[in-house]
């Protein structure tokens, strides 16, 4: 498990400079949300600079044995499809067969890249499976620019204009965390390759964010623990970075849901309702305040407004990870065996129980 004394210390020159009243050891002060005191100007794009703003890490931890990390998996899996299914349990409403999401759209065309590439894949191959299994009109937001861009073979990050910063590549980030259990920074940095291709600023750290905190859920021995992991993997002096510290402090210090839901909607509300700042904070939150209950997890992210779909798929999953299947409710640790429809061409309709087992042998093979 990891030193929590060492992983939840804020970086030297960000948290420290705000010594907090209570609250995580080095945490900023919290007394509500903060306003514009990083810029947007001032924040990094391109691996070196990216690279330079990231606090220290740490060593990563080993992955759990096994047959956790197998339940493991699976129950992250079976969260995210419950997730995206909010607010109607699926079995319920479709024996045996998930309705298709995006966020399920995201994870499987996600798990195809690194059975094909591994984690060693390129922006080229990237590009190539987009444009082989995304159907042209699938793809929206963010995304959907990018994919012009690739119809039109253009395939370079450092065209992508900073303004590109929804929610689209948070959506699709979790899994390379459920790949590298105990090794948030290796997962942080696949995300961000994979997040170049359509994202940058707060897009980009988004994606780096989710990755990492997926990765933390593996060993984390809480909620708190992992949320406070994963801050060392976005870069400091950004937007994102204090908006999570604000939400990370704000329930160290033991302020009501309602107060702090508040907080995040005054604070994010002007970006939009797909923002990646917005539905970042929204999954943080929940995943704190719903204090390892999978249920109330899911609820307050969907809740939470913003992008319900994404946030309560994505806070399904991480919350999944950390409980286990034996902490998901009963219709869904028996949906196992349920098919979750795709649109990815060629996957059509996959049984959750063996997109849970590929994602399995693709961590294994990432750990030999």
């Amino acid at each position: 498990m990891r030193d929590e004394r060492r992983e939840t210390r804020g970086p030297a020159g960000r948290f420290d400079e705000r010594p907090a009243a209570s609250g995580p050891p080095g945490a900023p002060r919290s007394d509500g949300p903060r306003r514009g005191s990083a810029s947007e100007s001032d924040e990094p794009s391109g691996d070196a600079a990216i690279d330079a703003r990231l606090p220290p890490a740490g060593p990563p931890d080993p992955p759990p044995p096994d047959g956790v990390l197998r339940d493991r998996i699976r129950s992250g899996w079976l969260g995210r499809c419950a997730g995206a299914e909010w607010p109607a349990p699926a079995p319920a409403r479709h024996p045996g067969l998930v309705d298709r999401h995006g966020p399920v759209d995201h994870a499987v065309l996600t798990l195809r890249l690194l059975e094909l590439h591994g984690p060693g894949f390129t922006h080229d191959q990237m590009a190539s499976l987009w444009l082989l299994a995304l159907p042209f009109l699938r793809p929206g937001g963010d995304e959907r620019d990018a994919y012009r861009n690739l119809v039109d073979g253009v395939v370079d990050p450092a065209a992508v204009p900073f303004t590109r910063e929804n929610d689209d590549a948070l959506a699709r980030a979790d899994l390379y965390g459920y790949i590298a259990p105990g090794d948030p920074r290796r997962a942080a940095r696949l995300a961000r390759k994979d997040a170049q291709l359509s994202h940058a600023a707060s897009g980009l750290y988004a994606a780096m964010w989710v990755a990492a905190l997926a990765a933390a859920a593996f060993t984390a021995r809480s909620a708190a623990e992992a949320v406070s992991v994963s801050l060392r993997h976005v870069p400091s002096h950004t937007r994102l970075f204090e908006a999570l510290c604000d939400v990370l402090v704000a329930h160290a210090r033991g302020r009501e849901w309602d107060d702090a839901l508040a907080d995040i909607r005054a604070a994010h509300e002007r970006y939009g309702a797909r923002h990646a700042i917005g539905s970042a904070s929204s999954i943080a939150a929940a995943l704190l305040w719903g204090d390892g209950d999978w249920q109330r997890c899911v609820d307050l992210a969907a809740a939470g407004g913003g992008d319900p779909e994404t946030n309560a798929a994505a806070a399904g999953s991480i919350a999944g990870v950390l409980a286990g299947t034996a902490g998901l409710p009963a219709e869904w640790r028996r949906a196992a065996g349920d098919r979750v429809h795709t649109a990815v061409p060629d996957a059509g309709e996959c049984r959750i129980a063996d997109l849970a087992e590929r994602t399995f042998a693709v961590a294994r093979a990432g750990a030999r």
